[in-house]
C-alpha cells in the first residue's frame, strides 16, 4: 500500500480518514486494497487509515494470526460490545470519513458496506462519503499489468482467428463446438477465465448473455464471439467479434451503427484528454447512446457502453455507464476499460468490443478495431 499517497488524497478530499470495514469477505474492495483476498475471514474487521499518523487494524482475537503485517498498529476484540467500544474509540474525534459506499446505491460495485453499519457510523455523528477517489489508486495499471493485458489480448485474437477458420471449414458447426475451439486455443496459451467464452448464432445473438447450445449455424445468420481471458495473476483482455454466413442487410447496417458509436466514444475521450480534462464514465456512455438513438436504434440498447478491466473481467473501477448505473467517476490515466456498444433486435444482435488503456496523453486502443462483419 502506498500509505503516503493515500494520506495525500485524504488531505486533498478533506477527509479525516478512510475506514475499510468488512464482515469476513463481505467487502471485496477492502480485501483487494489490503491484499487479503486469499484469507478465509469469518469475523468483522476494520482498518482505519487516518489523514495523519499510523493506521490501526481492529480484528477478532481468534483471527489476529491470519492477518499479514499491515502498516500501523493492531487491536483485538472478543465480544460484540468490545467491537463497538473499540470501533468508537478508533473513530473518536473524527468527523468526515470515506468507506465503500455510494449515496443512493448509484454504483453497486462500490456499495459494499451494509446499511446497519452505515446507521451505526452515522449514529456516532460521522459524515460518510464514498471512497472512490482513494480506490482509483488500486484500480489503475502500471507497466507490468499493461504488458500482461497485451499478452492476453494476443491470445484472444489468436483464439478468434482459429474459431473463424473452423467456421469456414465447417459452416454447419454448433455454438458449443465453436466454444470448445475457443477454450482450447486460450488454454494452450496458459490463459484463464472466470467463465467460458460466449458463442451465439442468429437469434441467440440478440441475448447479450446467451449460453451456447447445440444450435447449428444456418445461412442468413450472424455469429457473435465474446471471449475474455488473462494470465494467472494478471489482468483481463475482453473482445467481441462479429461474423456471418450471408447475414441480412439489416445486420450490416446495425453493425455499422455500433462501429460509429464505438469510434465516437473513443474520440470523445481523446478530445477530453487533449483539453486537459478527464471525462466521467457516464459522459462517454451518453455520447455512444446518443448516436445510436439518433439512428433509430434506441429501443434495442440493452446494456452500458463499457466496463472497467482489472483482475476481474468486470473490474471495480469506472465503467462507461449512464444506463444501468450513473458512474460519475473520472477516467484517469492508468485505467483500462472496454468500449462495447451493442444492439439487440428481433432475429439477431450485433456488438463491437475493444479495450482501451489510458496513458497520460490519452487513450490507446489495445485490441483490433472491427470495421465490418467478417463473412464466412
Amino acid at each position: 500500500m502506498e500509505l503516503t499517497r493515500v494520506q495525500e488524497i485524504l488531505k486533498e478530499e478533506r477527509l479525516d480518514a478512510w475506514l475499510l470495514l468488512s464482515f469476513g469477505r463481505s467487502n471485496p474492495l477492502a480485501l483487494e486494497v489490503l491484499a487479503l483476498t486469499h484469507l478465509h475471514l469469518t469475523r468483522r474487521f476494520a482498518y482505519l487509515i487516518p489523514q495523519e499518523g499510523e493506521p490501526v487494524l481492529l480484528c477478532h482475537a481468534i483471527e489476529e494470526s491470519l492477518f499479514p503485517p499491515l502498516p500501523g498498529k493492531r487491536r483485538t476484540y472478543h465480544t460484540w460490545r468490545g467491537y463497538l467500544e473499540a470501533l468508537s474509540g478508533l473513530l473518536e474525534g473524527l468527523r468526515r470519513i470515506a468507506l465503500e459506499y455510494v449515496p443512493g446505491g448509484l454504483i453497486p460495485y462500490l456499495s459494499r458496506v451494509d446499511g446497519g453499519s452505515l446507521d451505526l457510523l452515522r449514529g456516532m455523528g460521522l459524515e460518510l462519503t464514498s471512497s472512490w477517489p482513494l480506490l482509483l489508486l488500486f484500480q489503475t495499471w502500471g507497466e507490468e499489468k499493461l504488458k500482461s493485458h497485451r499478452r492476453a489480448a494476443e491470445g484472444l485474437v489468436a483464439a478468434r482467428d482459429r474459431a473463424i477458420a473452423f467456421l469456414r471449414q465447417s459452416p454447419g458447426s454448433t455454438e458449443q463446438a465453436v466454444q470448445a475451439i475457443l477454450i482450447q486455443a486460450l488454454e494452450e496459451r496458459g490463459l484463464v477465465f472466470d467463465h467460458p467464452p460466449m458463442v451465439a448464432f442468429g437469434q441467440n445473438a440478440a441475448n447479450p448473455h446467451h449460453a451456447p447450445t447445440g444450435k447449428a449455424l444456418e445461412e442468413g445468420e450472424v455469429v457473435l464471439l465474446d471471449l475474455w481471458a488473462k494470465e494467472k495473476g494478471g489482468v483481463y483482455a475482453d473482445i467481441t467479434w462479429m461474423a456471418g454466413l450471408r447475414p441480412p442487410e439489416a445486420a450490416h447496417q446495425a453493425f455499422q451503427a455500433v462501429v460509429k458509436a464505438r469510434d465516437e466514444a473513443i474520440r470523445f475521450v481523446a478530445e477530453a484528454y487533449q483539453r486537459g480534462r478527464y471525462p466521467k464514465g457516464f459522459e462517454v456512455d451518453q455520447v455512444a447512446r446518443k448516436l445510436l438513438e439518433s439512428e433509430g436504434y434506441g429501443p434495442y440498447i440493452r446494456h452500458r457502453t463499457g466496463h472497467n478491466l482489472g483482475e476481474e473481467v468486470h473490474g471495480s473501477g469506472p465503467h462507461l455507464d449512464d444506463l444501468e448505473t450513473h458512474d460519475l467517476r473520472p477516467l484517469v490515466p492508468g485505467l483500462a476499460f472496454t468500449v462495447e456498444p451493442g444492439l439487440y433486435l428481433p432475429g439477431f444482435g450485433v456488438r463491437t468490443e475493444v479495450n482501451v488503456y489510458l496513458h497520460p496523453t490519452g487513450p490507446e486502443v489495445t485490441t483490433p478495431l472491427q470495421e465490418a462483419l467478417t463473412l464466412l
